[in-house]
C-alpha cells in the first residue's frame, strides 16, 4: 500500500519557503519524492479494525477512542474512534477544529502526551496561534548501562566510581 505524504510536504515546504522569502534567504533545492510500500495486515474477522503494533504494548486487532478533555472544568469535550493502526496524533488538529468551531472554544493552550510531539501537530498549534506543552519521549539506555550522572568522583584517587562497585 502506498503512503501518500504529499498534502503535509506540500505545506511543510510552502511555510518555509515563506519563512525563507521573509528572512531573505534563498529558496531551497528540490527533493527527490520518496514513495514507501509497506504491508497492511488485515482480520478475517473484523476487516474493517487495524492492527496496532506498538513498543511496549500488546499487538492486536483493534479500534482506538480518542478522548480531549478540558482541564479546568475536567470533563471529557470530544471522543473520536479510529481504526487500531492510526496514530493519536492523525485525527488531533481535526478535532481540535471541530470543537472550536461546533462548540466556540477559544483554545489558548494544550498538555499533549508525547505521542503529540510531532511536526504536523507543532505547525498546526503555531499556526492556530495555541500554546502548546508536549511531554518528550525518555529514551532509556542500554541494559547494563548506566547515565553519567550515577556515577561518583573520589577526588583522592582522581577517578570515577560505578554505581555497581561497592568501594
Amino acid at each position: 500500500m502506498e503512503v501518500d505524504t504529499r498534502e503535509y510536504f506540500d505545506d511543510l515546504n510552502k511555510a518555509i519557503e515563506e519563512d525563507r522569502l521573509k528572512h531573505g534567504k534563498k529558496p531551497l533545492k528540490e527533493k527527490d519524492e520518496v514513495k514507501e510500500t509497506k504491508e497492511i495486515r488485515v482480520s478475517t474477522t473484523d476487516p474493517e479494525c487495524g492492527f496496532m503494533s506498538r513498543e511496549n504494548k500488546q499487538e492486536m486487532f483493534c479500534y482506538l477512542d480518542h478522548r480531549t478533555t478540558d482541564i479546568k472544568l475536567n470533563i471529557i469535550t470530544d471522543v473520536y474512534v479510529t481504526l487500531g493502526n492510526v496514530h493519536d496524533f492523525v485525527p488531533y488538529l481535526s478535532r481540535l477544529d471541530r470543537q472550536a468551531q461546533r462548540f466556540g472554544f477559544k483554545v489558548e493552550a494544550v498538555a499533549l502526551d508525547s505521542g503529540y510531539l510531532t511536526n504536523p501537530i507543532c505547525k498546526g498549534l503555531s499556526d492556530r496561534k495555541i500554546f502548546g506543552v508536549i511531554a518528550h519521549r525518555r529514551y532509556h539506555p542500554t541494559t547494563g548501562l548506566f547515565p553519567k550522572w550515577k556515577f561518583t568522583y573520589d577526588k583522592d584517587r582522581d577517578l570515577y566510581i560505578c554505581p555497581k562497585t561497592k568501594n
